[in-house]
C-alpha cells in the first residue's frame, strides 16, 4: 500500500546548513518541508555582529543552491591574504591567494546576510514549504514513515528527517542522541568595527594568551568584522564598556595594526565549546551542522563545516534517489556519516591543539610555536598544502563544493 507523505524530507532547522540543504534537495525536484522556530524576519538594512569567513568550497556550495546569486554585492567582503601572528614573540605566518593563482582565500559575509539569500533562493513553494514559526514538539518513527508533531498539534510526514536545528538541537534530543560538550571555558565577543586605516583585504589574527583575535576584512575597506575569544570575566567586561573604552581596549590588544576604532556596532557574545554527536544517522533520520558537532571559532570553520555536512547529504540522497533506493534507510544514511563524522572530529581535534598550542605560558611552548610559525613560512610545499585545505581547494569533497 502506498503511503501518503507531506514531503520527502522534513528539516527541522531554517539556518545556514538547512536551509542549503533544502535548495540542493529542490534542484533535483525533492520536496522539503522545512521547519523553523524564529518567528521574526531577516532585517536586511541592521548590520550583524556575526561576520562569517566563507571559504572557496563553501562559495561553491552556496552557488550551486542558487543562493551566490542572491547576495548583495556591496555586503560580500573578501580577503586575498592572511596574516597570523603571536602576541609573545616574533613568529608570524602570511598567506597569499596570488601564489596559488587564484583571486581570494575567502569571504566575509554577515551571517543574515547569508540567511536572507537562502531564503530567496529556496523560494520554490512547489518544493520547499516553509512552517514559521514552529516547534517541534514529538516524534514517531517506524520501518517506513517519519510522523513529527509540531507544537500547535499539526501532524507532518516524510521518509526522512534531518536536524539542523544547532547545538542544543531537540531533533537530537528527541531520538536520544548522546552528544558529549567539552566547554572551553572561554566566550567570544562579536561585532562589527571601523577602523583608521583600510584592511586591504587582508584577514588578521593575533593569538593573545587569553584566546586569538581576528579582524575579518568586510566588503566596507575600513570595516572589519571582529572575533574576539576570551575569558568569561573579560568577555563581560568587554560586552559592558562604554563604546569609547571598548574601542581602546580592542585597538590595544591589536597593537593599532589598523590605527584607532573609529566605531563599532552592537556586541554579542557566545560560549565557546567544542562537541561531536556519537552518532549522525539512525533510520529515517541525520543531523548536520551545529546539530551534529561544534567547534572552537578560531579558524572559522564552524559555518564551513556545516555547508559541507549539508553538500555531502544533499549528494548521497541524490544518488540514492536516482537508483531509485530509500532515501530513509539506514544503509543510505551511514554513507554521509561515514564521509563526515571522520573529518569533522579530525577538524575539531586539530582546532583544539591549536588553541591549546597558542595559549600555552610556557616558556618552551612559546619559543617553539614562534619557530613553528616562522618555518612553516617558509616551507612553501607545506603552506601551499594548508592554503588549499583551508579554502576547500583539496581534500574529499562533495561535488556541490566543487565548480558548480
Amino acid at each position: 500500500m502506498t503511503v501518503k507523505v507531506d514531503a520527502d524530507v522534513i528539516i527541522v532547522g531554517g539556518g545556514l546548513a538547512g536551509a542549503t540543504l533544502a535548495s540542493l534537495l529542490a534542484g533535483q525536484d525533492i520536496r522539503c518541508v522545512v521547519l523553523e522556530e524564529r518567528s521574526n524576519e531577516l532585517k536586511s538594512g541592521r548590520i550583524d555582529p556575526r561576520a562569517l569567513a566563507i571559504t572557496r568550497a563553501s562559495e561553491n556550495i552556496l552557488r550551486s543552491a542558487r543562493a551566490w546569486e542572491h547576495l548583495p554585492q556591496n555586503r560580500i567582503g573578501y580577503f586575498r591574504q592572511m596574516h597570523v601572528w603571536d602576541e609573545t614573540g616574533s613568529g608570524d605566518i602570511k598567506f597569499d591567494s596570488a601564489e596559488l593563482c587564484e583571486s581570494t582565500l575567502g569571504y566575509i559575509i554577515e551571517q543574515t546576510v547569508l540567511e536572507q539569500a537562502l531564503r530567496a533562493a529556496s523560494n520554490k513553494p512547489d518544493l520547499i514549504k516553509y512552517y514559521q514559526p514552529a516547534t517541534l514538539s514529538g516524534l514517531k518513527i517506524d520501518r517506513r514513515l517519519v510522523r513529527a508533531q509540531l507544537g500547535d498539534g499539526t501532524e507532518l510526514t516524510s521518509h526522512l528527517i534531518i536536524g539542523a536545528d544547532g547545538a542544543r538541537s531537540r531533533l537530537r534530543t528527541l531520538a536520544a542522541i548522546a552528544c558529549p560538550v567539552y566547554d572551553y571555558h572561554q566566550q567570544a565577543v562579536a561585532c562589527i568595527a571601523r577602523t583608521e586605516m583600510a584592511h586591504a583585504a587582508v584577514a588578521r589574527q593575533r593569538f593573545l594568551t587569553t584566546g586569538p583575535l581576528a579582524f575579518l576584512p568586510m566588503a566596507d575597506p575600513h570595516q572589519c568584522g571582529i572575533v574576539w575569544s576570551t575569558s568569561p570575566d573579560h568577555a563581560k567586561s568587554l560586552i559592558e564598556m562604554d563604546v569609547d573604552s571598548f574601542h581602546q581596549a580592542l585597538a590595544d590588544a591589536f597593537v593599532h595594526t589598523l590605527g584607532e576604532i573609529v566605531s563599532s556596532g552592537p556586541r554579542a557574545s557566545f560560549p565557546l565549546q567544542h562537541s561531536q554527536a556519537e552518532q549522525y544517522c539512525q533510520p529515517r533520520l541525520a543531523l548536520i551542522g551545529d546539530a551534529a558537532h561544534t567547534v572552537h571559532p578560531l579558524a572559522g570553520l564552524g559555518a564551513n563545516m556545516g555547508l559541507l555536512d549539508a553538500a555531502t547529504l544533499a549528494e548521497v540522497l541524490i544518488e540514492a534517489r536516482i537508483k531509485h533506493k530509500d532515501i530513509g534507510a539506514y544503509p543510505v544514511l551511514r554513507r554521509y556519516e561515514r564521509w563526515r563524522k571522520g573529518e569533522n572530529f579530525l577538524m575539531i581535534k586539530v582546532l583544539q591543539g591549536l588553541k591549546s598550542l597558542f595559549e600555552s605560558r610556557l616558556d618552551s611552548v612559546r619559543h617553539v610555536r614562534n619557530i613553528g610559525l616562522d618555518v612553516t613560512d617558509m616551507l612553501t610545499p607545506v603552506k601551499y598544502s594548508i592554503m588549499r585545505h583551508a579554502m576547500g581547494l583539496s581534500g574529499n569533497l562533495p561535488v556541490f563544493a566543487r565548480n558548480p
